[in-house]
């Protein structure tokens, strides 16, 4: 019997998170502006266990130059609302160097959400993950 949270949401594991992350291309992406949370959508890889994604010059290159934790979020949710599954984490961001890092992480920028004239490759690098699944509902 799968581990339940007290609301009745599935616990995931660390490998149905980062295999849940894989079946999906949208994310958002959370930083601090000002002691304030901003939280961005993006369209991201999953590479080495490592969120990758494209961004322009702005707050998430900002925050990867520096360094910075972020958090990450991916979700799913079933057409008719009776399943549905969320991954989070928080890592490290930094920004991509060129290799092979670069040549994986390309693919990203091919399916980025809004044009965007100058394009710089992201990666964050979990230090934790957590996952839940709501438990398919009958009808």
């Amino acid at each position: 019997m799968p581990n339940t949270d007290s609301a009745g949401f599935e616990i995931l594991d660390d490998e149905e998170c980062y295999a849940l992350l894989v079946s999906t291309s949208l994310g958002r992406v959370a930083v601090s502006v000002e002691a304030l949370p901003a939280i961005f959508p993006v369209t991201f890889a999953l590479i080495d266990r490592q969120v990758v994604f494209s961004t322009g010059l702005g707050t998430k290159l900002s925050a990867a130059l520096a360094g910075r934790v972020v958090g990450f979020e991916a979700d799913w949710v079933a057409a008719d609302g009776r399943a549905a599954w969320s991954v989070q984490l928080v890592g490290m961001s930094m920004v991509v160097e060129s290799g092979s890092d670069m040549e994986a992480a390309a693919l990203v920028a091919v399916h980025a959400l809004a044009p965007v004239p100058r394009r710089f490759l992201v990666k964050v690098r979990p230090f934790r993950i957590s996952g839940r699944r709501l438990p398919p509902l009958q009808p």
